[in-house]
């Protein structure tokens, strides 16, 4: 196969390179790992163990993938990994951590951006064409839909779920799940619209789009608690 490595690099025996790979200057690739076909780290990238990279991943200059999970109760002994999907763009400095649990992953879909110095946590599962903005930091178990843009500095807690093309604003903190198409912003974040933007880019019709608008309306904008909130949009949508 034919690989583009720097001299300086440091690639495990116990590591799989795919057809095209190119490795820059310094960067380190541990055993028991998987960059597939077409993928090119720049200079001073680490790959820890047990990381599986699909084709065609860009990783910029510092990127660190795969690492232990930052959990005090992790066992080193553990069988966990991290799972990258394809074509997605990790920018400098982008740190994404395996999961913890035995036999548990941290997942990444295709066509995802990570930007700056954006973190995932531990067992965090992200769908398809995902953005993290500069900064934005993700902690344990979160469960990211597809779609889903999140700006610069945005700090989402465990076991949160970001639902399918859903915004959140830069220098948000979440406290709650975030719906499908709606968008967020704030410290404590609070919804302020629907993603009409993304939900036209993606081809949603406009019928469609008016059916979000009202499930928002009836949600936030009603003065019904939650449970009767979610009883009336079930009885008018189903």
């Amino acid at each position: 196969m034919s690989h583009k490595i720097h001299p300086t690099a440091i690639v495990s025996s116990d590591a799989t390179l795919g057809e095209g790979v190119e490795i820059g200057p310094h960067s380190v690739i541990e055993g028991n790992s998987v960059i597939g076909d077409g993928c090119v780290l720049q200079s001073n990238v680490f790959i820890d163990r047990n990381t599986f990279l699909g084709k065609e991943n860009f990783l910029g200059h510092g990127v660190v993938l795969g690492t232990p999970p930052q959990d005090k109760k992790f066992d080193p002994n553990s069988n966990t990994r991290l799972v990258v999907g394809d074509k997605n763009i990790f920018r400098e400095y982008c740190t994404v951590n395996r999961a913890t649990g035995d036999g548990a992953e941290t997942r990444i879909g295709s066509g995802c951006l990570l930007m700056t110095q954006s973190h995932v946590g531990h067992n965090c599962h992200l769908g398809d064409e995902v953005i993290l903005s500069n900064i934005a930091t993700l902690a344990g178990h979160v469960d990211v839909h597809d779609w889903v843009i999140m700006g610069g500095l945005v700090a989402i807690p465990q076991f949160t779920r970001l639902g399918k093309g859903a915004f959140l604003g830069g220098f948000s903190a979440m406290r709650l799940d975030l719906p499908p198409f709606f968008r967020y912003s704030g410290r404590p974040a609070e919804p302020v619209g629907v993603n009409h933007v993304g939900m036209t880019r993606r081809g949603i019709p406009e019928e469609n789009i008016r059916v979000v608008r009202k499930a928002y309306r009836i949600l936030y904008r009603s003065g019904l608690v939650l449970e009767k909130a979610m009883e009336q949009i079930q009885e008018e949508f189903g």
